[in-house]
């Protein structure tokens, strides 16, 4: 047996609750839906507010909807690769990185209210290429944590880095595509820019991850090599 194949066994049997990617996928079809909603032009006299709670609302439902479906999906995984004990070393670590992200997520909102209160960006922009960066580097760190095994992480990780690039430089495609289509408007361009973007990455990684997860566990045994008698 390989010591690639060794690693990636070791990886998924470790993350393996972290590795059920198609129970990810409803989430990022919702947040792809929400991306589309918000590129729809506001009609004429519906209030905005009220039509942003009412968004906000038809998300929250969808996110519900969604981790109904997660635990669904979990049968299949059960039924197919059974389950995985975690250790104590590990349920640890896990939670250990959930409150990291937690904290680097407030940080984030912090020094967004602290950019936008000075001045830097104009009154009510979102500094879409500073999130998009974090993003990229949440990635990284993930995909480093981990056990830097899953390199679709990394593949995540630089296409954020290179939206941010695009965006920087007013060559974003997201906006690009909104001024294209005549359904679409590009008002919140930055807030479907991200919504979608995040969208995406979500898909692509539960779709890799469960790719690994039964290209790794669905391997079949290399057959041993016979010790010929001198």
């Amino acid at each position: 047996m390989s010591e690639q194949l060794l690693q990636r066994i070791q990886f998924v049997t470790t993350y393996y609750p972290w590795l059920q990617g198609l129970r990810f996928v409803p989430f990022g079809v919702v947040q792809l839906a929400f991306a589309a909603w918000l590129a729809l032009p506001q009609p004429e006299g519906v209030d905005a507010k009220a039509r942003l709670a009412l968004g906000l609302l038809t998300l929250l439902g969808g996110q519900l909807l969604a981790t109904g479906l997660y635990a669904w999906v979990g049968r299949y995984y059960r039924q197919r690769f059974g389950e995985v004990q975690l250790t104590a070393t590990t349920r640890q670590r896990m939670q250990r990185a959930l409150v990291v992200s937690l904290g680097v997520g407030l940080l984030v909102g912090l020094l967004t209210a602290l950019i936008r209160g000075s001045g830097l960006t104009p009154a009510g922009e979102v500094p879409l290429s500073w999130f998009l960066v974090v993003s990229a580097l949440g990635m990284v760190w993930y995909w480093h944590w981990s056990g830097r095994v899953a390199r679709h992480y990394l593949g995540v990780a630089a296409g954020f880095a290179l939206l941010a690039v695009l965006h920087a430089v007013e060559a974003n495609p997201v906006y690009a595509l909104l001024r294209t289509l005549p359904f679409t408007s590009d008002t919140r361009g930055a807030a479907v820019t991200l919504a979608g973007t995040w969208g995406v990455a979500v898909l692509v990684m539960g779709v890799m991850d469960h790719r690994l997860l039964v290209r790794t566990l669905g391997h079949a045994p290399e057959p041993e090599t016979e010790e010929v008698p001198g």
